[in-house]
């Protein structure tokens, strides 16, 4: 069995896990060190650092959920494998930070398979310089390092603010040419006239304002590569001079009547879907075909929650990296909020947002509020979005039915006021979990009967009563469950006598 880089902790009470844990890593040359406790675990990781933990679920000092969040919390970047029950769902386990699962007792040589195998994942992802550690991301960097080495065009698509551009940039890092130039050109962002210079070059004179000959990007990436994002935006007449400069691998500068041989690798991007673009004629079928000859897809930051932790952190290290002054932070509430709101901005909102309240949050640590108010502000501007993520896709959809039928209720309402004479009044969802007010199970679910005469106030007081009472007080819980935040809600409490 090849060696596992790196340190692995194993951690348990049970002396026979300990045992046989052990025994199945014999053939493995790591430094392996053990814990009893995940107390013990946690000053250990603190003080050494590990690259691999084999948790069994069975602690007694403390809950196996809530030691994966603070092991994710305190380290990010290190791989966790842990002992579950036959009857244990292990995606409720990954979407907590787990990498990988198995069962006591084990079988031969399972932690031998489990432990190469992450230890491949990693060394892929560290060799494209990606972040993260989700299944997407390590599918994402095996593809780069298959398709690299070649010369095939590729389409990267995904969502805005995803990082599709560091995945072109790990294509060509990984690639045969990677000591010649990548150059990334912005598509939509330039007019066509201008894109198309850009591109190809221009002749002394073809044009207003050429005053001298220029050379495009790909006579300057020459043995290099190019990178086309939001290609998608490309006008049809740059689309037919980009289809033969791929076909034929030469180009002619704009007002110009000499041929030049180019070689250069074309990576594109889009955010937008081709297929649907080429059927409404916008988007040339032909070229299509050209640049997709292999894709990859980049998911959203929301189905990709493992990632958010490593990418926190490697945004407050780069953070505290140019503030030599003050060291910034971030608590384990905090970081748990943030893997569960749904980042339409992916990434890029995901960074933003980590360097502004860095900057701004009046202590050293980015606190659950701060996460808390954000969510709040752009829950009211984005109020037909989703707000929160890491639950099962049927609590989710569970939920969506919920508010589905809160929706028809105030229909039902507003039509009832119509037909009496009276405003239809509006009519907003509070953001409540159905399943803590009125069971975990579906079937539970039930839409109370409203007088046609209660205000909007006496439902939202009713709604913020049930839900102080359901935890029993805790109003940070309350307000968390409402989707407002805290000082909203004591504003509420006391506009309605709920003290």
């Amino acid at each position: 069995m090849p060696e596992i880089p790196g340190k692995i902790l194993i951690v348990s009470g049970n002396p026979n896990f300990l045992r046989e844990v052990q025994v199945n890593l014999k053939n493995i040359s790591a430094d392996i060190q053990t814990a009893s406790a995940g107390s013990e675990s946690l000053k250990k990781l603190k003080e050494t650092g590990f690259d691999f933990l084999v948790v069994d679920s069975n602690l007694k000092d403390i809950s196996a959920e809530k030691l994966i969040k603070k092991i994710v919390s305190k380290s990010p970047t290190t791989d966790i494998l842990l002992a579950i029950s036959s009857q244990d769902a292990k995606e409720s386990w990954a979407s907590l930070g787990v990498d990988d699962t198995f069962e006591f007792p084990l079988k031969e040589d399972e932690l031998n398979f489990k432990l190469k195998k992450l230890a491949k994942e990693k060394k892929f992802l560290v060799e494209c310089g990606l972040l993260g550690k989700s299944p997407q991301l390590k599918k994402i960097a095996e593809s780069v390092l298959q398709i690299a080495p070649t010369d095939i065009t590729v389409l990267i698509t995904g969502e805005s603010g995803t990082g599709k551009e560091l995945i072109a940039r790990a294509v060509h890092k990984n690639s045969l040419h990677k000591d010649k130039p990548f150059i990334a050109v912005n598509c939509g962002a330039l007019a066509e006239g201008v894109l198309e210079s850009e591109l190809f070059g221009h002749e002394k004179g073809s044009f207003t304002g050429a005053i001298s000959r220029r050379a495009g990007v790909f006579e300057l990436a020459e043995g290099g590569t190019i990178f086309l994002d939001e290609i998608g935006e490309i006008k049809p007449s740059v689309q037919v001079k980009l289809l033969r400069v791929l076909e034929e691998k030469e180009i002619m500068r704009v007002g110009g009547t000499q041929k030049i041989k180019v070689n250069v690798r074309v990576l594109a991007a889009t955010n937008r879907d081709l297929t649907v673009a080429v059927e409404e004629g916008n988007f040339r079928r032909d070229l299509y075909y050209r640049i997709g000859v292999v894709k990859i897809e980049v998911p959203p930051l929301r189905e990709r929650i493992q990632d958010i932790p490593i990418l926190v952190h490697q945004f407050i290290k780069q953070i505290n990296a140019n503030n030599k002054d003050q060291t910034w932070g971030i608590t384990e509430g905090a970081l748990d909020l943030l893997v569960k709101y749904h980042w339409p901005g992916n990434v890029r909102e995901l960074k933003n947002f980590i360097e502004s309240r860095a900057i701004l949050s009046s202590g050293r640590k980015i606190e659950a509020q701060d996460v808390l108010e954000y969510i709040e502000k752009h829950q009211i501007d984005n109020r037909q979005l989703p707000v929160v993520t890491g639950r099962t896709p049927q609590a989710a959809e569970h939920e969506l039915i919920f508010q589905a039928l809160s929706g028809l209720r105030a229909e039902i309402v507003s039509l009832k006021n119509i037909l009496s004479g009276q405003e239809p009044g509006n009519f907003k969802f509070s953001g409540l979990k159905p399943q803590e007010v009125y069971g975990s199970d579906l079937k539970d679910y039930r839409v109370q009967e409203v007088a046609a005469e209660e205000s909007l106030e006496d439902l939202e007081k009713v709604h913020i009563a049930k839900v102080l009472k359901q935890v029993s007080g805790n109003r940070r819980k309350a307000a968390k469950i409402l989707g407002i935040g805290e000082r909203t809600l004591y504003r509420k409490i006391d506009k309605y006598n709920l003290k």
